[in-house]
């Protein structure tokens, strides 16, 4: 018995020197990769972060209510750390930041390919993304929106139902997008009936995350959400790719525009497309849901449905920015089974074509519709396949689940 006991110790401790290396790995592959940690190329949005984070510090502005945030008021101490440290490195502290995130993110998704049974390969997209991705990886706070997703799950899966409430409402009020899991959360809370600590948990958060901004300033709030909904449509979107695919084939003629932040495509049916492609986001979204609670309760249902719910709502909705990829290269990998891997596979060929996107979709090639149109399309029918593939394992092991 104590050799027997010796060895699990011992598999166990090997296995997690294998999670500690695929931490090291991630935080080489931000180092190494092309605009990454240590690189000032295509600094990105950073730079907006950072006259928001000057803004409070230094000009003890009130966001919201004396300037303009698209984002969440979670979003605020994001952009105001790094500023609060050091303002002439605001741009490496703050990747510093998001290489830790990322580091957090491959952590956690090594426990729960632990806890599951699955191999450590699956944790490639994750220490891969930021040398496939690019600039985009560390220059967005993606990472750690993407982070607090992965702790809701693990706290989850450890029965930790108040602090997964806590962790979903934090990242809600970062980026939004993790308010999706919501039902998720309160299919297992149910199960284990402790739905009362779960809502305590993810309630505290939004109060207090939310709070003081619709306090001082609810106007620019509201306005934030009015430019998110009322955007057009982006022009890396699923639609805008068909669109763009449809218009070098000469069926219509389509143009770009400049968006809040982005290039999008004007005209009446795109906008229409990003109507219906918004309200499909959504209806996935329910899908993924109804197929979850129809189902067996069991680990390996939560959490392809946790990938399968934010892979809905990134891929089909009217805005598919390359960082969006972010917050499924630690999910994905972690569907169980064959269709699972099969995924992985795919989810981690789309990242590989996130830099070209980066580089030359939204800047000439787009534009021009040259080459890059037919890319883009690929790379979203990737990304489509990946969420059919999630989409039908919760199906195919559904009957089965409620069988048994």
């Amino acid at each position: 018995m104590a050799v027997a006991g010796s060895t699990v110790s011992l598999r166990r401790l090997g296995l997690d020197r294998q999670i500690a290396a695929a931490c090291l790995l991630t935080a080489v592959s931000c180092a190494a990769a092309y605009g990454g940690l240590f690189s000032h190329a295509y600094p990105g949005d950073t730079s907006l972060y950072q006259t928001w984070g000057r803004d409070v510090v230094q000009g003890h502005h009130v966001p919201y209510r004396w300037f303009f945030v698209e984002y969440p008021p979670g979003a605020i101490p994001v952009f105001v750390l790094p500023e609060w440290i050091s303002d002439a490195h605001y741009l490496i502290v703050f990747k510093l930041w998001m290489t830790g995130c990322a580091m957090g993110f491959t952590a956690c998704a090594g426990w729960i390919c632990r806890r599951l049974g699955l191999s450590l390969v699956r944790l490639a997209p994750a220490v891969l993304a930021p040398v496939l991705m690019g600039p985009v990886f560390l220059n967005r706070f993606d990472p750690l929106v993407a982070f607090t997703a992965m702790l809701a799950l693990v706290a989850l899966l450890r029965s930790r139902e108040r602090a997964a409430g806590a962790w979903i409402g934090i990242g809600t009020a970062v980026k939004l997008f993790p308010v999706l899991v919501v039902p998720m959360l309160v299919r297992r809370a149910l199960a284990v009936r402790r739905l009362r600590p779960a809502a305590i948990g993810l309630a505290v958060a939004s109060v207090v995350l939310w709070g003081w901004a619709l306090a001082v300033g609810p106007g620019g709030v509201r306005y934030s959400f009015t430019v998110q909904i009322e955007r057009h449509l982006q022009t890396e979107s699923l639609a805008s790719s068909i669109l763009l695919a449809g218009s070098k084939l000469g069926i219509h003629h389509v143009q770009w525009i400049e968006g809040f932040g982005s290039i999008d495509l004007g005209g009446r049916v795109p906008h229409i497309a990003g109507i219906v492609t918004s309200v499909l986001s959504l209806l996935l979204v329910a899908l993924v849901a109804r197929l979850y609670w129809r189902g067996a309760d069991d680990d390996e249902r939560l959490v392809t449905a946790f990938a399968a719910a934010i892979a809905a709502f990134a891929v089909f909705g009217k805005v598919l920015s390359p960082q969006y990829l972010t917050w499924l290269v630690p999910l994905v990998p972690l569907a169980a089974g064959r269709r699972g891997l099969w995924a992985a596979g795919t989810l981690l060929l789309a990242v590989a074509l996130s830099m070209p996107e980066y580089l030359f979709w939204g800047r000439y090639g787009v534009r021009d519709q040259n080459w890059t149109v037919w890319l883009l399309l690929f790379r979203n029918g990737l990304l489509v396949t990946m969420f059919c593939l999630l989409a039908t394992d919760l199906r195919q092991r559904e009957p089965f689940a409620r069988s048994s």
